[in-house]
């Protein structure tokens, strides 16, 4: 098994250091086969060069945009990096850069993986899950949308619908990806990751969580998240997948009703 670990990454100069010494630290020995990869969205300042001078100590890749184009395009060259290298076997794991998520949950991660799971996400709302350093009005606004996300497009057994630290089995990728092909991801921000969650769920993927504290406290330098924006993001988002959802269900209804 070939684990890849995603870091899309924009201004991350400060924060990488620390993360890439706590994977290190974290999976030594434990995986014959890790494989850092960088998205360098079109930082500004010495975030390639940080992620350079790491790599006699890990096995990483760069992969540059020209300018900032968002998360969502940073995780659609994540994905598509992983889709054209992986086999059957790997695991793909993406990570927030900014050293607010811990690589020593990886393991428990990948074993529920092993047990059957498509996908597994570090869940700040399970049970044993939490935020520290985060703000009252960030904490509000995370929790705000999860609910209404949950709400309006509920996967079972999934809380949160937001948090960027998940693992994907190989097959979860490739069923996604080849299932929706460029319109996979379409969110440019932050919401990117919760149209990532559900489309796969309604892909017919198996998701779980396991609890995450989150390390808001640790976090070196300012948060990109547009408050304001990523809010009304959520609600076209929620407006447009519950669309996208209904006709599914439909489809299924209709299919079942043929059937029988």
């Amino acid at each position: 098994m070939k684990l890849f670990i995603m870091l899309p990454s924009f201004n991350e100069e400060k924060a990488l250091p620390y993360l890439f010494d706590s994977i290190k630290k974290a999976l030594h020995g434990k995986y014959e086969d890790v494989n850092v990869i960088v998205i360098n969205d079109g930082s500004t300042d010495r975030t390639g060069d940080v992620a350079e001078m790491w790599k006699d100590r890990l096995n990483i890749t760069i992969l540059n945009h020209e300018y900032n184009m968002g998360l969502g395009e940073a995780m659609n060259t994540a994905f598509s990096y992983f889709f054209k290298n992986c086999s059957d076997d790997d695991v793909l794991v993406a990570m927030d850069a900014d050293n607010t998520h811990d690589p020593s949950l990886i393991p428990r991660m990948l074993i529920l993986l092993d047990n059957g799971f498509d996908v597994v996400v570090a869940s700040r709302y399970a049970k044993g899950g939490e935020e520290i350093g985060l703000s009252f009005l960030r904490k509000l606004c995370s929790a705000g949308a999860n609910i209404l996300l949950s709400l309006f497009l509920n996967i079972p057994g999934v809380k949160d619908y937001t948090c960027g630290y998940r693992a994907y089995s190989a097959e979860a990728v490739r069923k996604g990806m080849t299932l929706y092909k460029e319109r996979f991801i379409e969110e440019k921000g932050f919401t990117c990751m919760a149209e990532i969650l559900i489309k796969m769920h309604l892909a017919g993927l198996n998701i779980a969580e396991e609890p995450l504290i989150l390390r808001y406290d640790l976090k070196k330098g300012k948060s990109k998240m547009r408050i304001a924006e990523t809010i009304k993001r959520y609600f076209m988002l929620i407006y447009r997948l519950k669309r996208y959802k209904d006709r599914v269900d439909n489809a299924s209804i209709l299919a079942d009703a043929k059937g029988k």
